[in-house]
């Protein structure tokens, strides 16, 4: 076992915090060696890394978007198991897998849980654990990245409240085979949990190991109507909006003449041209819950 800690998570709270944490974590029978991201994309190497040296079980402490990494690794890997502790933002995979939020708790689940085979969501090259966010979404989540002064849920708020004004609807194409569409895209959420941004219910019937996605699309919505969305969101009544459509898909292909912004469980992302495919990886990663 390994412990692999991402210090700019929670907006690099939990670098700054880790000093007071690792005896919390270590009196909580978690005494193992740990190693630290360093940009973007390290967790993945490090996952890599490990279990190419024999490691079977890698402990991410970490948001969500290290715990995508992280998957992306075990994936790449094509062995191994993750163990989480939630010490993220929103910390959205962690909720949908039903793991305490609370440190000694997730601790203790890390330590003497059971493994459970979820569901991956594969977008090109890359694999998801919890959501991924085009459009209107993912222009906020990459405008928030941007923001310098303020981080976490902060800069969330700061981004939207700029994006809703500047965001336009971009032209796509998208199907699966039994529905088709073509038209102007505000949001494509697509989802293997139920939430996204620490409580956003874009997608409240998905569950993680049904071998299915959800998701809800959201056509052309002026600046006037956008607000009321992002309330609906949080509601999980989104769907069921003038506009909106509910997916269920094990596979979606996505078409567009310009690059769209997105978000892999977090991590700032961009659809190019001319599209992507995404589908379910059933039972693709295996990680620790509560027994």
């Amino acid at each position: 076992m390994h412990l692999i800690v991402n210090p700019a998570a929670a907006g690099g709270k939990l670098g700054r915090r880790w000093p007071r944490l690792a005896p919390r974590i270590r009196r909580a029978g978690l005494d193992v060696p740990a190693s630290f991201t360093e940009a973007p994309g390290h967790a993945t190497a490090l996952v890599r890394e490990l279990l190419a040296a024999g490691e079977d079980t890698l402990v991410v402490a970490g948001g969500d978007g290290t715990i995508c990494e992280a998957a992306q690794g075990v994936h790449d890997a094509g062995r191994g198991r993750l163990a989480i502790l939630p010490l993220g933002t929103g910390n959205d995979a962690a909720r949908t897998l039903g793991l305490p939020l609370d440190l000694e708790g997730a601790v203790g689940v890390a330590r003497g849980g059971v493994s459970r085979r979820v569901d991956l969501m594969r977008l090109g090259d890359r694999v998801v654990v919890n959501a991924i966010g085009i459009g209107l979404l993912g222009s906020i989540n990459i405008n928030a990245a941007a923001f310098k002064v303020v981080r976490g849920i902060a800069a969330y708020l700061a981004a939207a409240a700029v994006t809703l004004f500047r965001y336009r609807a971009v032209e796509i194409q998208l199907g699966d085979g039994h529905f088709a569409y073509r038209g102007g895209m505000t949001i494509l959420a697509l989802h293997n949990g139920p939430t996204t941004g620490g409580g956003f219910r874009l997608a409240p019937a998905a569950a993680p190991d049904d071998g299915v996605l959800d998701g809800c699309l959201v056509g052309p919505v002026g600046v006037g109507g956008r607000l009321s969305r992002l309330v609906s969101a949080l509601r999980g009544t989104l769907g069921g909006r003038a506009g909106s459509r509910e997916l269920r898909f094990t596979r979606l292909e996505l078409s567009a003449g310009q690059p769209l912004p997105c978000h892999l469980d977090g991590n700032p992302h961009v659809v190019s041209p001319p599209g992507v495919t995404i589908e379910v990886l059933p039972a693709a990663l295996e990680v620790v819950v509560p027994q």
